[in-house]
């Protein structure tokens, strides 16, 4: 099954990782479903996130 890294930045320098407080994480995501959902609550988050996904397996 294939994994994907998903890794989001706030344009605006908000919050994104919840324990470090930095604008930039990143998680492996497990599914398709999930990574489609990811992505497309990436297009509405009011940070204004960049988005890289990055197969890894």
């Amino acid at each position: 099954m294939p994994k994907w890294a998903f890794t989001a930045t706030s344009r605006t320098g908000q919050k994104v990782n919840i324990v470090t407080g930095e604008p930039t994480d990143t998680i492996t995501v497990h599914s398709q479903e999930d990574l489609d959902r990811r992505i497309a609550a990436a297009e509405n988050d009011p940070r204004d996130l960049q988005v890289t996904v990055r197969r890894i397996h």
